[in-house]
């Protein structure tokens, strides 16, 4: 009770030294003065309070405003699904993921816009949050139609809300995912076409191997845990100068690769020849992140051409040098 009585207490008295502070509202002895004296009071602290109102009144606007752009404009679309499934409310963002009006989206249902083969495990799983405490919260993927008619990969997070004498309501949170779909299925297969047939070589921007695929160990004889982290000098075969590697390194400079043939050193010292070629990897600001080696041993193509070259100049049977004139 001392506690309700603190504020208007303080209040008062705060009144009261306002209105002391002008002479000409200073009370006297007269009955009429002290009436009007205690209505001046009065009159300065529902001013007071009023004021307090007011302030309290924009705070509550700030907070509300400040919650509606949060809600309106996050980055995810936040919507709430009421009985019968129906979208009770949905934000903009909502809305543009969608790609329809907020009017024809409320009161209407959300798998309007799943995609056909998505439809039966949607209403199961809207069937068991709908129904079940213990599915009170759900994270799954689905695909979904816009208002266009294009498709999107959408991420669900959903969490059940009871509501006293009335039927639970779903809120729900969806993310676009389509791009994240879409670099995984490049990395599948990229990762098929790293493992081909011909040996592979990644590096990072400082010439530093980060990975190697199989061909490159059948290759060079080296498995990927002893060239990880190491520089690919490990394969020079020592037959090309300074001159050669400064023109090499130059094309990648001007050019964003190299390709022509080279000697390299297998594991166990064999040298042979290989086709190479370099590919410069770079970012969206133009700086290279990763060099990018694809080899192919052509030591069965040089030995081929090496006995077409013999052949034309010495005799098959002899292997003593042809005659100019091709007589015997």
């Amino acid at each position: 009770m001392n506690r309700k009585r603190d504020k208007p207490d303080s209040l008062r008295t705060e009144a009261e030294a306002r209105l002391a502070q002008s002479p000409s509202t200073k009370p006297s002895k007269l009955s009429p003065e002290k009436v009007l004296h205690e209505l001046r009071v009065h009159q300065i602290e529902l001013e007071m309070q009023n004021e307090t109102l007011r302030h309290s009144q924009l705070a509550l606007e700030e907070s509300r405003d400040r919650y509606a752009d949060l809600f309106e404009f996050a980055p995810a679309c936040y919507l709430t699904l009421c009985k019968n499934a129906l979208i009770s409310e949905i934000n903009l963002t909502g809305c543009a993921l969608l790609g329809v009006e907020r009017a024809k989206l409320l009161n209407r249902r959300l798998s309007k816009y799943i995609a056909p083969h998505d439809m039966d495990r949607w209403h199961r799983l809207l069937t068991h949050m709908m129904t079940r405490a213990d599915f009170d919260k759900q994270a799954f993927d689905l695909e979904m139609i816009r208002g266009d008619g294009t498709a999107m990969h959408v991420h669900f997070n959903c969490m059940r809300r009871e509501i006293v004498d009335a039927q639970p309501v779903l809120r729900i949170a969806l993310t676009d995912i389509s791009e994240l779909k879409l670099a995984e299925a490049k990395l599948r297969i990229a990762a098929i076409v790293f493992e081909s047939q011909e040996g592979m070589v990644v590096t990072d921007a400082n010439s530093l191997i980060v990975n190697v695929n199989r061909s490159f160990t059948r290759i060079t004889g080296y498995p990927a845990e002893e060239v990880i982290g190491r520089n690919p000098k490990l394969l020079s075969s020592g037959r090309h100068d300074a001159a050669f590697y400064t023109a090499l390194w130059g094309s990648i400079a001007r050019l964003g690769y190299w390709e022509g043939e080279i000697w390299n050193k297998r594991k166990n010292g064999e040298i042979y020849p290989e086709h190479l070629i370099i590919t410069a990897v770079k970012d969206q600001y133009g700086k290279v992140t990763n060099y990018v080696g694809t080899l192919t041993d052509i030591t069965m193509s040089r030995n081929a051409a090496d006995e077409i070259q013999h052949l034309a100049f010495y005799d098959p049977l002899t292997r003593l040098p042809a005659s100019p004139t091709g007589d015997s």
